[in-house]
């Protein structure tokens, strides 16, 4: 009997590689969406860090106060910024999630094909065995008589 052999194996370990890649830019974009958030609590620290200072200054001049103005419209501007950087990048974690799972379809395909390739060959061989000993058995047994 022939040893097994899957034909599509260099394919299937190139689907998985495809899939990995796609998992790499997935982590990626996971990453880009953690460092959003984390500047918007710096941001979000910032402001608040700014009011307190303000409000436990001894004397404030009208200077002071556009000038936290202005720092409150640019945080406010940063907030937004980051707002709608956030929906982009959750947009292209929604789109790399499509692909990724596209690519792992494919992959999965290959191993079920795998899979019943094997179970084939596996009961071909069975079948051979069982033969094989059939015939011994029939030999022995005319050599007997």
């Amino acid at each position: 009997m022939k040893k097994f052999n899957f034909p599509l194996t260099r394919v299937m370990d190139f689907r998985r590689m495809q899939a990995r890649v796609e998992e790499i830019k997935l982590e990626a974009l996971y990453a880009e969406l953690r460092a959003i958030d984390i500047r918007e609590v710096a941001v979000i620290a910032q402001r608040v860090q700014s009011e307190k200072t303000l409000r436990a200054a001894p004397s404030v001049t009208g200077f002071d106060l556009e000038l936290f103005a202005s720092f409150g419209a640019a945080m406010k501007v940063e907030l937004t910024r980051l707002d709608k950087a956030r929906v982009d990048c959750r947009k292209r974690i929604d789109a790399q999630l499509a692909a990724l799972m596209i690519k792992r379809r494919d992959v999965k395909l290959l191993e079920h094909l795998k899979e019943q390739r094997f179970e084939k060959w596996e009961r071909e061989m069975f079948k051979e065995i069982d033969q094989q000993a059939d015939e011994a058995y029939l030999a022995k047994w005319n050599g007997i008589q």
